[in-house]
């Protein structure tokens, strides 16, 4: 019984953190987006590009990510298929 609750426990905390990653990493390109056109506005020069490498370097982040998300969500794809296939006794 304890371990089910620690497996869930787990399972729970990596859902967790694999939703809110992306999430804060958008907020942070959108923010920073937003101070680097302020400072382009303003015409300070360093903050408009500090802004805009940080919104390149979190857009890079996000794609990381994402790509890895659906890579993991093709192989849960491709086993349950396997999976279905074995149940079913599908022939090719």
């Amino acid at each position: 019984m304890g371990q089910n609750k620690v497996s869930e426990n787990k399972n729970a905390l990596f859902e967790m953190a694999t939703t809110s990653s992306p999430s804060v990493a958008t907020q942070t390109t959108y923010w920073s987006t937003v101070g680097g056109l302020a400072g382009y506005l303003a015409q300070v020069d360093v903050i408009a590009w500090f802004g805009i490498g940080i919104a390149l370097f979190t857009a890079a982040i996000n794609w990381h990510y994402k790509r890895q998300e659906n890579k993991r969500a093709n192989q849960i794809h491709q086993l349950k298929l396997k999976e279905l296939e074995g149940q079913c006794n599908v022939k090719d």
